[in-house]
């Protein structure tokens, strides 16, 4: 009922065609308990605020804030006791 076009870009997209005029659509129906609905406590559905079935105890992944400022400073602690090992001098450790 249609064809992958691209732009001249590249973009694909579907170029519909029209139904034959002879063409029956088939009638769908819904088989089995009349009355189901979608369950909607507040009246509203938005698909961006599902958030995932999670297990009890299941980790959610690093929950531990890196502090960067010491990373930076353990980074530069070790770049000079590398340059000073390559410059012969001794480390300066208690």
């Amino acid at each position: 009922m249609g064809t992958i076009v691209h732009d001249d870009r590249g973009m694909a997209s579907l170029k519909w065609h029209d139904a034959p005029a002879g063409l029956e659509r088939p009638v769908l129906q819904v088989v089995g308990e009349p009355a189901l609905t979608l369950k909607d406590e507040d009246g509203s559905y938005d698909p961006y605020a599902r958030h995932a079935a999670t297990l009890p105890g299941a980790s959610r992944g690093n929950t531990t804030r890196t502090d960067l400022r010491k990373l930076s400073e353990w980074i530069k602690m070790k770049r000079a006791l590398e340059d000073r090992r390559l410059r012969g001098e001794p480390d300066d450790e208690d």
